[in-house]
């Protein structure tokens, strides 16, 4: 049937006894979502986020079949299992659209042996050379179906405002995704201190008629908290709604839509690793993921309840130690931190977002989540009871890593195994190397290519300390090239040769703080922003 009712001749119909609702992690919506309704929300009343009522199971044989598949099906399956309210020929379409040419391998995700026993698993094929490019080149199409729904059965009449923060990657995959889409514009904001000037430059040059792109003042958090602010001032809704016939939504990981794209990936990874003989089938497989704003190690721990079989989930941070001391002691303290400038500074996030989610699973109480939120707003600390403490330390191991030895990382295994990591990425290897076991092989997840990185991989190539400058450096554009002399087989990847010859169309800076967002937003729609 169509989304009206009407029905379509030959067209496989979601089954509506399998579909899967979505429920707010802090309980004040009205009612559980549908996935179409979860994606175009973003965010749940009050600030929560959208969970599935259930996870759905996959058997072990399906499992380790999908590696006799094309990616693109791979995450098809997966997505199927969700009981979307989409037509099944309409997301193997999504699927089909969102991996394929655009990336510059035909594995997708591939997964490579670095070292001897080392694997990675590659997530930055894609036109923005970033992991974020897994969910953001297909959550815009699934946001456009459901958008199609929503009009066609006369649930909003709205268009929608896409409205992003950025430590870097998720606003030059968002911008990417979302170019040039109908009934959408898209705004990012990204902060005056963190982002690489490749990541900036990937920003700022980005083409499309339906976007625009500032630079705010202050670090990823302050920039975090504004644009969340922006999502809670109802009087601003109102008014997007009234002057300009939009409604807001997010690219951010609190969308469900970033994470069940993201949960395909671990599945095909266990399925590759088990089809090279790296693991037997139904042996346990360690993951370690760099990680920031807990999105993509989530869906790792998403993966694993489906029926995956994986085995620990090693959270590697850097000098922003935040995760890693949570899972330690169970005590959430950023009230004395100040945030940390490190070679990584997609990680460089002390409000990690995606924790509520894998809390309320935990605990499964969303009281408790809202009194969690309200006392680290507050606060700045909260801390969990002693059960949902030894939940997380069973589920989640933390570990993390200081700015030089994460560039030392990275010149290390460059000379030893001639493999350019990015500095995120060495992050992970080195937790990897840390904490890896003998009983079990350790799955290493690359989020970045190095090139978007390139000033604090010659640091690494060099053995420069972090922070120090580089004798004889020109700009850091012209840094891809050092690297290439210094790492014989690196090649700068056309994505970056393009942007290059990009000219730059956004230059606005705003001020931190609510206030400076909506007035910024304001000046574009009425169409005098810079």
């Amino acid at each position: 049937m169509k989304p009206g009712g009407q029905a379509v001749p030959g067209v496989v119909r979601y089954n509506p006894r399998r579909m899967i609702r979505y429920l707010d992690t802090r309980g004040l919506s009205d009612r559980p979502r549908t996935f179409t309704e979860a994606i175009l929300e973003g965010i749940a009343p009050g600030g929560g986020l959208f969970v599935p009522e259930r996870l759905p199971r996959l058997a072990l044989d399906e499992i380790v079949a999908l590696a006799r598949l094309p990616y693109h099906e791979c995450a098809a399956r997966v997505y199927e299992a969700f009981g979307l309210d989409v037509f099944l020929a309409r997301a193997r379409e999504i699927a089909g659209a969102a991996y394929g040419d655009n990336f510059d391998d035909p594995a997708i995700a591939p997964v490579r042996e670095a070292a001897p026993g080392r694997f990675v698993l590659e997530l930055w094929h894609g036109p923005t050379l970033a992991f974020k490019d897994m969910a953001l080149q297909c959550m815009p199409l699934f946001f456009s179906e459901a958008l199609e729904q929503a009009h066609a059965r006369r649930a909003t009449g709205l268009d929608f405002l896409i409205l992003v923060a950025t430590s870097g990657d998720t606003g030059v995959a968002a911008l990417n995704g979302f170019a040039d889409r109908a009934h959408t514009k898209i705004c990012v904001f990204y902060p005056d201190t963190g982002v690489s000037a490749l990541q900036e430059l990937q920003m700022v040059t980005q083409p499309g008629d339906n976007l625009i792109v500032f630079r705010l003042d202050g670090d990823f958090d302050a920039c975090q908290n504004a644009v969340k602010a922006v999502f809670d001032d109802g009087a601003f809704a109102e008014e997007l709604a009234g002057r300009h016939g939009l409604a807001l939504s997010s690219a951010n990981s609190i969308n469900w839509g970033r994470l069940m794209p993201q949960i395909a990936y671990y599945v095909s990874a266990y399925a590759d690793m088990v089809a090279r003989g790296a693991v037997g089938p139904g042996e346990p497989l360690d993951i370690c993921v760099p990680t920031g704003n807990f999105g993509n190690i989530l869906s790792a721990y998403y993966a694993k309840l489906m029926g995956v079989p994986l085995g620990r989930l090693l959270c590697a941070s850097n000098a922003n130690r935040v995760l890693a001391d949570f899972i330690a002691t169970g005590v959430y303290d950023i009230a004395a931190r100040d945030l940390v400038k490190t070679p990584s500074p997609s990680m460089d996030i002390l409000v990690s977002s995606n924790l509520e989610r894998l809390l309320y699973d935990l605990c499964g109480d969303a009281t408790l989540i809202r009194q969690w939120m309200t006392e680290l707003k507050d606060t700045g600390r909260f801390a969990v009871d002693d059960a949902t403490r030894a939940k997380l330390q069973a589920e989640v191991t933390g570990a993390w890593v200081d700015n030089d030895t994460c560039l030392q990382t990275i010149g290390r295994v460059q000379r030893e195994h001639g493999y350019l990591l990015d500095p995120h990425t060495a992050v992970a290897w080195q937790v990897a190397v840390e904490l890896g076991s003998e009983d079990a092989p350790v799955l290493i997840v690359s989020t970045a290519h190095w090139s978007k990185f390139a000033a604090d991989v010659v640091r690494g190539l060099r053995g420069v300390p972090a922070g120090a400058p580089i004798p004889g450096a020109g700009p850091d554009i012209g840094l891809l090239d050092v690297v290439t002399e210094l790492a014989p087989g690196a090649t700068v990847p056309p994505q970056l040769q393009a942007v290059r010859e990009r000219p730059v169309r956004f230059e606005a800076r705003v001020e931190r703080g609510r206030k400076a967002v909506e007035a910024s937003l304001r000046d574009w729609l009425d169409g005098s922003a810079l």
